[in-house]
């Protein structure tokens, strides 16, 4: 699969979707590796067993909940195979409903295709900042506010409707609103995924009301998601603007969040760096994000895995070291920490069972950290211990635990262990519980864990990572495990033949 920094151009939901998956919350390898080597045969599975009348329907799916800053948490649902694969086909499809707002005042920043490559949201938000240092330079006023959950809070009568005046065609809107109501169990609300390109097309867009409101009077506007920024000479024109705009977003059920917003606001063309903010920091936040705007980077860890950033200096090294040293250490220092000194992995061995304990949203970061740790056996001694300790262990973090086994610590002594402490954890799930058991290796009791499942033919995402992490068996002794476990369902039917054909 191509990186996003050897090419950014996609020619099919395929590709958009293996450009997409390393950003995605909960990226399970058999997602993946259905869409890469089985797309036509989901496709027809698709239609002529999901969608026809008196076919399966989309299954209802996996809750699961992303970690946010401060021991918060993202709830949205784990996509299966096929319904992950049918949604970026059908916003793919699309793509040309996805437009750019006429005129310079009105500016919005990521989330569409254009010429064949998606958008890269780290430029775009760099984009963003400076337009907001340019609105921040030319007016006098300003206001700026983003809108409180905003994803869970969206009605699904209000996105077909959406997608209906975008002018999609009257098959999609329907499958588009059978799609989200089906996947959310008929939930009227929270029924968009998120942390999916497609999703986030879909979110942006669908706040494009206001850039066409022409009661707006403000002199510029400019978003990044639902991070709006009004520009204007005269007080009265922002605050009525505001509270214009609040209407708008009230007639959908949405309210801005009060803590992140401010009106009037008086803009700096500094705005967003803090007056405290030392030299030294603003200089390698600056040196992060140039390098990964360099490589096109999406703006998520994933993208680090390309990311080339210039040897830190002994200085510079020191300064990081001195952000862990404090009892005062903010997730943003230790994101930066991560961030810039993955060469120097070594010299942070020694942070790392706080960074996990203490800021459990950079599990993904930590995932992408630790890729060149050159002791495996005392990091996954590290992980061992606080997964069987009395640490407070999220959903997502154990899942980017089992990850980070699976591609970095299969020959550590404790690795059979870590595995089954994940395993057996008490706040695992089927998702996290899934990333192991599609581990294709025969060692660690997993072929039992994962014949376990088999034989017992569940219809649901233990038995399709078993299936998946059959692969590595002797071809008569997996496809004697899937004879069974294909009748299950039509979803265990398709899994089934698709690792006994591919592999």
């Amino acid at each position: 699969m191509a990186s996003k920094a050897q090419s950014k151009t996609v020619e099919s939901a395929r590709d958009l979707f293996l450009w997409d998956y390393d950003s995605t919350l909960f990226p399970l390898a058999l997602n993946r590796l259905m869409v890469d080597r089985y797309a036509d045969e989901m496709d027809e599975f698709i239609q002529e067993t999901v969608l026809p009348a008196g076919g399966t329907g989309f299954l209802p799916q996996q809750r699961v909940f992303a970690s946010k800053s401060g021991w918060h948490l993202r709830r949205t649902v784990k996509l299966d195979p096929v319904a992950e694969f049918f949604w970026y086909g059908l916003i793919y499809k699309n793509r040309a409903r996805f437009r750019k707002p006429l005129g310079l005042d009105r500016n919005v920043f990521g989330f569409r295709i254009v010429r064949g490559e998606p958008l890269p949201t780290v430029r775009s938000y760099a984009n963003f900042k400076a337009s907001i240092a340019y609105g921040a330079a030319k007016f006098d006023q300003s206001a700026y506010f983003d809108i409180a959950s905003y994803f869970n809070h969206i009605y699904h009568h209000d996105l077909v409707r959406w997608f209906e005046e975008a002018e999609a065609s009257p098959g999609d809107v329907e499958v588009f609103g059978r799609f989200l109501r089906e996947i959310s169990s008929g939930r009227s609300v929270d029924c968009l995924p998120q942390g999916l390109y497609p999703s986030k097309m879909v979110g942006s867009a669908f706040l494009s009301f206001l850039e066409a409101s022409n009661r707006i009077r403000s002199a510029r506007m400019v978003r990044l998601m639902d991070d709006v920024w009004l520009f204007d000479d005269q007080r009265n024109t922002i605050v009525s603007d505001a509270l214009r705009i609040q209407a708008l977003l009230g007639d959908r059920g949405l309210s801005i969040n009060v803590k992140k917003s401010a009106i009037p606001h008086k803009a700096s063309a500094q705005e967003g760096i803090p007056s405290t903010l030392d030299e030294m920091k603003v200089k390698l936040l600056r040196r992060r994000r140039e390098a990964m705007m360099d490589d096109g980077g999406y703006g998520e860890p994933d993208d680090e895995e390309t990311t080339t950033i210039e040897e830190l200096t002994e200085e510079e090294q020191e300064y990081l070291l001195g952000l862990l040293n404090g009892s005062d250490t903010t997730e943003e220092d230790a994101e930066l920490v991560l961030s810039l000194m993955r060469d120097s992995s070594e010299d942070l061995m020694s942070f790392l069972p706080t960074l996990i304990q203490e800021f459990p949203a950079l599990a993904k970061r930590t995932h992408h950290f630790c890729r060149d740790v050159p002791d495996i056996e005392e990091l996954a001694k590290i992980l061992l211990r606080h997964t069987q300790g009395d640490a407070t262990v999220p959903e997502e973090q154990l899942f980017w635990f089992a990850k980070m086994a699976e591609d970095y610590l299969l020959k550590a002594r404790s690795a059979g262990s870590l595995l089954q402490a994940l395993f057996e954890h008490e706040q695992a799930t089927d998702i996290t519980r899934a990333k192991i058991l599609e581990i294709s290796t025969k060692k660690f009791g997993l072929p039992e864990l994962r014949e376990e499942q088999l034989r017992s033919a569940p219809s649901g995402w233990l038995g399709w990572a078993a299936a998946v992490g059959s692969r590595g068996l002797a071809k008569g002794q997996r496809n004697h495990l899937l004879k069974y476990f294909r009748k299950a369902s039509p979803m265990n039917r398709l899994v089934g033949e698709f690792v006994e054909s591919r592999f």
